[in-house]
């Protein structure tokens, strides 16, 4: 299933799509692997879009991962998923000094998962080369490259390992085979990095509280009624899931909103829409049909919401297939 959803850049709209999968379809590529050492006086990286996802974990020390809205701080131990087009940096602290691993990844090996140039990731390991230069160049080919996410999954802001010596055990295994050219290589970074993700999840499993798990389950109960259902076939709102889990719908739209960047009103209109287009694709449905079937009774209002928010008409749609 997908969902389409849009990000600014440099002050104009950009769609980009996002393949939901689940735990099945997951089949995870490792692209890059890094040790880096930060010493704050040394240590400088600009601020970037990273066109992957980048799981960053903390070994030693503390440091700061900026976005444009917020600041999370990781201390020794901790990680974070900064999911692919988010404007962030790293920084340290005032005197500061850690090392940190990082693994660049994709959710699911697709047509777009060849390794970039090595010049997307020479910033995280010569920072403190890049003193002059306060943004690193957006690279336009990997804008428009498609993305997987877990779909009935949410990864908490940040994730504290309790058994981080075997944490960090797998992850100077993986940053020593990354850099083996043996014939097993892509199996055994495969292998590693699966145990890692096992490892993570059931972390988030285990300290479910401490993590407000019961936040990112409602998000996730939410995102399942489109992913195990027709964009129509559920009649649940988000007031009666915020009901479930014992929040007012103001803070499930909230906490929705922080988690997935859009509302849950925005997100379901995307949804629609998506499915929408998919149907159109078929040709086996007139327009009228196709809006009544993701929801709406008023074909006019739908025609133009379509041609508003997919940037085609529906009947263009059915012309082009």
């Amino acid at each position: 299933m997908n969902r389409v959803y849009e990000r600014e850049k440099e002050n104009r709209g950009e769609q980009i799509m996002e393949r939901i999968v689940d735990f099945h379809e997951m089949n995870l590529y490792v692209r890059y692997v890094q040790r880096v050492e930060g010493v704050e006086k040394l240590y400088y990286l600009p601020w970037r879009i990273i066109y992957d996802n980048f799981l960053i974990y903390v070994e030693e020390g503390s440091i700061k991962v900026q976005f444009e809205n917020k600041d999370i701080l990781l201390n020794a131990h901790e990680l974070y998923i900064i999911p692919p087009f988010i404007k962030n940096r790293i920084i340290l602290e005032e005197g500061g000094h850690c090392w940190y691993y990082g693994i660049h990844f994709d959710f699911v090996y697709g047509k777009d998962s060849e390794d970039f140039d090595e010049d997307v990731y020479i910033p995280e390991n010569m920072g403190y080369e890049k003193y002059l230069l306060t943004e690193i160049p957006v690279d336009e080919r990997l804008m428009h490259r498609d993305v997987y996410s877990i779909g009935n999954f949410i990864f908490p802001e940040k994730i504290k390992m309790s058994d981080h010596a075997q944490f960090r055990f797998l992850f100077a295994k993986l940053l020593k085979v990354f850099h083996t050219q043996e014939l097993r290589r892509e199996l055994l970074l495969k292998s590693l990095f699966y145990e890692m993700m096992y490892m993570v999840i059931g972390e988030i499993s285990i300290s479910g509280k401490e993590n407000n798990l019961d936040e990112y389950e409602a998000v996730s109960r939410y995102l399942s009624i489109f992913s195990d259902a027709s964009a129509s076939d559920s009649k649940v709102s988000y007031a009666q899931i915020a009901l479930e889990y014992g929040m007012s719908p103001k803070k499930f739209r909230k906490i929705f909103k922080s988690v997935m960047k859009k509302t849950p009103k925005e997100y379901s209109i995307e949804q629609k829409l998506q499915k929408a287009k998919e149907l159109l694709k078929t040709g086996k449905y007139r327009v009228n049909e196709v809006a009544y079937l993701v929801g709406y009774e008023d074909v006019f209002y739908f025609s133009k919401l379509f041609k508003r928010k997919m940037g085609i008409s529906p009947k263009d749609v059915i012309k082009t297939n």
